[in-house]
């Protein structure tokens, strides 16, 4: 897709392509550092809303693809919209609160073609830092360069390396301040220990040291000042941004302070040994020791127990990384390979950024054989097996930083670990290498930095020394992983962006403590609406803004898919919503024992949808390398011919599977199968459709305890040899012949008599613990679920909260949610089940202010929401371009009518824009008399208790000169035709009527406002 400056000449002259506003848009951002800004501040220089622009610059890259007859075009994560802008722009999250949420940066061929086409052109570079106005500006850059000194200087820096004399201090702010840098500033000013403090930006030490407060240490509350991020400072190693010395704080350095032991976890790894394993055992031939005897046994199970702390060192390198940069580890390493039958000839961990889960790139660290030699690879990889042709094309964007820009040693390596041959280091330049994979000749590409034991002895020496290896590796490798992800590396270092749930921080973002949000206001102004984008938002993890910006139609598909697969649920609460239905309850089953039998009630515990959807969301994830067990297994009680020792429990241990009875019934049950109560039916459809190959399997001993424990490996099969139990399923048995106790494990819960029947009651880690205690492996890995869902409850004040809610109260605080320091459980009053609510669960309501004012809302319930408001805006309307609608300024008269109902009710009984959307389809009279006769008019009458008077004043009635022209026509009463005789009461003087003919009239609206 790339497009030559010519190209871009031709079309920036074709006014067809660039109209004049198109042309004003790319000049404002040609004049930005480094040709980038946000749609807010060219919103803010040019005058327009940032929707405008954002709709400006996709109806321009439409033109230009279609004129091109462009086709591959990048497309929006999770589903098939084009992203149209990338033709014009690289796009990259901002994070600046006052800047906005989302960057665009010129193509640079198109830059290049403006310049040439208009000379006049203004832009300004880079340059060396001017001397600072501010003394506390000085103080906190001061500080940070100090830091950053410090720590390339030292090979184990420490927190009590980052404390510096305050005189020191105050001399480099000296150096960078034109005003006089007094002892105070940094003393008190700055000092965010000091009763007298105005800034957050140093921390006190021993006399009168201080250091810099490291990244969130204040939340962001005046911990640093505003700097232009691509201006030069000079430090010993060189002139250094500010963008990167401000990476270095908001990464390494805060690193230093805000993770508990990383020092002493990074001098704790040992990498040697992993190399070790690789050159004594790679490639050799295992079994399991149970099966192999004399010197063999001996020798697998040591294979078996350096694989494992191989696979645990690397790991911990992984953790390092996660610490350091905030990358998220990915995926469980194996060191056997698929057959379980080899030691595999390399190790992979990989490593990514939160919320790119789904991408196929990641940064990964390898140890691997290469030339019969083990060593360390550092690397940019593409997982093949899970990747498309977009993958291939997104992951070689890589290639659009060169390589000599690297921090550190690296290089291209073809193809990834199918042959070593494929593994050597190609010796091209960046461009040689983007023409291969652009003409077919490479398939794919991998950046990479290597350290070998060569490397280990000349350069590195010990473990500790290959730990700093890596992390320089990995800041070297961090731009070109970003670039593969498709963000942009100009601004901002690695910082990854805010979103609802917190992080970086944009002006639409919420905070870390917003797991409870309402959004409330008047009427129509899209409450229910905008739920889709905020849940999406947490969901993917992404700046509201950079949701809202994106085409709806694709952001609610999203929104469907995460709800059809339990990410996302709604209700609507109403006055009789109750306790049972949300959280649980009692409910009546009835039961057909046959077809001519009696029916027969019985009563059972049901949780409510709330209940459910915590449960859900509590769920874990299972990896493991040898054993066979699903993500998130369910576990299951299974009756092997009764309690105790059975003739089919020893026959099943024996060969590998489990089966049950049923004989005289259908090979395969469904609802409709004779011969069946409802309690043997569910139980052979648990058997039949319910168990999964990888779910784990619980063999009854007796009521508290098992004697096996397996792992389903095949599908249900019927096999009428079997006369007695036909029906069965192949097992791999992780232990059989055992006598475990499982009262405690089913929190103190006796075992059923029913033959198959899940354990709900159980905690998965826990039952993982108790494989691992049988298998002696810790290989298995346990993920909590940390996936976002999102509650969402419509009409939360419809409901009577306190009944509802019940003791959720207090469990949906953010700080008594599960997982946190003071998290708190509740005892249900049913099943008297321990219950809590996950710290990944979002709860998003919206309130109708014109139904309840939020003055009326439980205190409680007030106290645990953050409240959004939502009021009406005209400017929604604008960017749908429904402004004039025969001569009817909409959004206009829109204005005047909610102005005159805060002047005569109040700002909660307004009238919401949404009411109008729908004449961006239909622009015409006639819509728009629909609207106010069917949804306008009986609003107002509600609100002013049919006062028609009171409605005239909204709409204009009163000023109209031309009565055919009122919406609400008055006439006076004439009594004493109605009435005889005389009247000692008081009577309306005039009567009115709705006048129909009036609203398909476009006077009558102009007359508004």
């Amino acid at each position: 897709m790339d497009i030559s400056k010519e190209q871009w000449k031709e079309l920036l002259l074709d006014t067809s392509i660039f109209n004049e506003n198109n042309l004003e848009h790319m000049k404002c951002l040609y004049s930005f550092d480094n040709h980038a800004a946000t749609c807010k501040e060219v919103s803010e220089e040019l005058g327009e809303t940032p929707q405008y622009y954002i709709g400006l610059a996709t109806g321009l890259a439409r033109r230009i693809a279609k004129k091109l007859e462009i086709e591959k075009l990048p497309t929006r994560d999770g589903s098939d919209a084009d992203v149209y802008w990338y033709i014009l722009f690289y796009g990259q999250e901002a994070n600046d609160r006052k800047r906005g949420n989302f960057e665009w940066k010129l193509r640079p061929a198109l830059a290049e073609a403006l310049k040439e086409l208009y000379p006049a052109l203004e832009y300004s570079k880079p340059l060396i830092m001017k001397k600072l106005e501010d003394a506390p500006t000085a103080v906190w850059l001061a500080t940070a360069i100090l830091a950053y000194e410090t720590f390339n200087r030292s090979d184990r820096p420490t927190k009590e390396m980052m404390y510096f004399k305050q005189s020191e201090i105050q001399k480099k702010a000296q150096e960078l301040c034109k005003q006089n840098v007094d002892s105070a500033r940094v003393s008190q000013w700055c000092n965010a220990d000091h009763h007298n403090h105005t800034y957050n930006y140093l921390r006190q030490g021993e006399g009168t040291t201080r250091r810099l407060s490291y990244h969130g240490e204040f939340n962001g509350l005046k911990e640093e000042p505003e700097l232009n991020l691509d201006n030069l400072v000079q430090t010993p190693f060189g002139l250094r941004t500010i963008k990167e010395v401000k990476q270095f704080i908001v990464t390494n350095y805060t690193a230093i302070f805000n993770n508990k032991g990383s020092n002493e976890f990074m001098n704790n790894i040992k990498c040697m040994s992993i190399l070790d394993y690789l050159d004594t055992y790679g490639g050799q031939v295992y079994e399991s020791p149970e099966k192999a005897e004399g010197s063999k046994k001996q020798h697998f199970l040591d294979i078996k127990a350096a694989g494992g702390a191989a696979v645990m060192e690397l790991d911990k390198m992984a953790e390092l990384c996660e610490i350091r940069f905030g990358l998220k580890k990915y995926g469980v390493s194996k060191w056997l390979n698929g057959g379980n039958n080899r030691a595999r000839k390399y190790l992979w961990r990989q490593l990514k950024f939160d919320g790119y889960n789904e991408s196929p790139t990641s940064l990964s660290l390898f140890a691997e054989i290469v030339d019969e030699e083990a060593r360390f690879k550092f690397s940019v990889e593409l997982n093949e097996a899970k990747s498309s042709k977009e993958d291939y094309t997104k992951h070689h964007w890589l290639l659009n930083k060169d390589i000599s820009d690297a921090t550190d040693k690296l290089f291209y390596i073809l193809n990834g670990n199918q042959s070593e041959t494929e593994m050597k280091e190609l010796g091209l330049s960046t461009k040689e290498i983007k023409q291969k994979v652009e003409d077919g000749t490479y398939k794919k590409i991998q950046m990479a930095r290597v350290i070998t034991r060569s490397d280990i002895k000349e350069e590195f020496h010990n473990d500790p020394g290959i730990v700093r290896g890596m992390l320089q590796a990995v800041e070297a490798l961090m731009p070109y992983y970003q670039l593969a992800l498709g963000i942009d590396i100009n601004k901002e270092g690695f910082t990854m962006p805010r979103t609802i749930d917190g992080g970086n921080g944009g002006e639409k973002s919420m905070g870390k403590s917003n797991k409870n949000m309402i959004l409330y206001g008047p009427p129509g102004t899209g409450k229910t609406y905008k739920t889709v984008t905020y849940a999406v938002s947490i969901i993917e993890n992404k700046p509201l803004e950079i949701i809202q910006s994106e085409d709806y139609a694709s952001v609610f598909e999203r929104y469907l898919t995460y709800k059809s697969e339990g990410q996302i649920a709604f209700t609507t609460f109403h006055q009789s919503y109750s306790y049972e239905e949300f959280i649980e309850g009692i409910k009546p089953v009835i039961s057909q024992q046959g077809e001519d039998a009696l029916a027969d009630i019985k009563y059972e515990y049901a949780s409510g949808i709330f209940k459910k959807f915590c449960e859900k969301a509590k769920g874990i994830k299972v990896q493991t390398s040898s054993l066979e067990i699903r993500e998130n297994p369910v576990v299951w009680n299974l009756l092997l011919g009764g309690t105790g020792q059975t003739d089919l429990k020893k026959d099943c241990f024996q060969n590998d599977y489990i089966k049950i009875g049923w004989a005289n019934v259908d090979e395969k049950v469904t609802d409709e199968t004779e011969k069946l109560n409802d309690k043997e039916r569910r139980i052979l459809l648990n058997f039949q459709e319910e168990m999964q190959e990888g779910d784990l399997v619980l063999i009854q001993r007796s009521n508290t305890s098992i004697d096996a424990i397996g792992v389903i490996t095949g599908p249900y099969q019927y096999d009428p040899s079997y006369e007695k139990y036909p029906r069965t399923r192949k097992v791999k048995w992780i232990k059989t012949n055992i006598a475990e106790d499982i009262y405690e494990l089913n929190k103190q819960t006796k075992l059923d008599r029913k033959t198959v029947y899940p354990l709900r009651k159980m905690e998965l880690k826990k039952v993982t613990s108790l494989i691992e205690k049988y298998t002696q492996s810790h290989e298995i890995n346990v993920e909590e679920n940390k996936d976002p869902y999102v509650f969402i409850i419509d009409e939360i004040n419809r409901g009577n909260i306190s009944k509802i809610f019940g003791e959720l109260i207090t469990l949906i605080e953010p700080t008594k949610r599960i997982g946190e320091d003071e998290a708190a459980t509740a005892l249900l009053p049913y099943t008297g089940d321990e219950f809590g609510v996950p710290n990944n669960v979002y709860i998003l309501g919206t309130m109708n202010t014109a139904d309840r004012s939020i003055a009326l809302m439980d205190t409680a319930l007030r106290r645990r929401f953050k409240f959004i408001e939502m009021m009406p805006d005209e400017n929604v309307l604008k960017a749908l371009n429904i402004e004039n609608i025969e001569g009817i300024d909409v959004p206009k008269m829109l204005k005047t009518i909610n102005e005159r109902i805060e002047y005569l009710y109040d700002r909660e009984h307004t009238i919401g824009h949404a009411y109008f959307t729908s004449l961006a389809k239909d622009p015409s009279v006639e819509n728009l008399a629909g609207i106010f006769l069917n949804a306008i008019i009986p609003l107002l009458q509600e609100y002013f208790y049919e006062d028609y008077s009171k409605v005239q004043l909204v709409l204009g009635d009163n000023a109209k000169d031309n009565p055919a022209y009122k919406f609400i026509l008055d006439t006076d009463l004439k009594i004493k035709e109605v009435f005889k005789g005389n009247l000692d009461i008081d009577l309306p003087e005039k009567k009115y009527l709705i006048q129909t003919d009036a609203f398909y009239q476009s006077e009558s609206y102009k007359l508004i406002y």
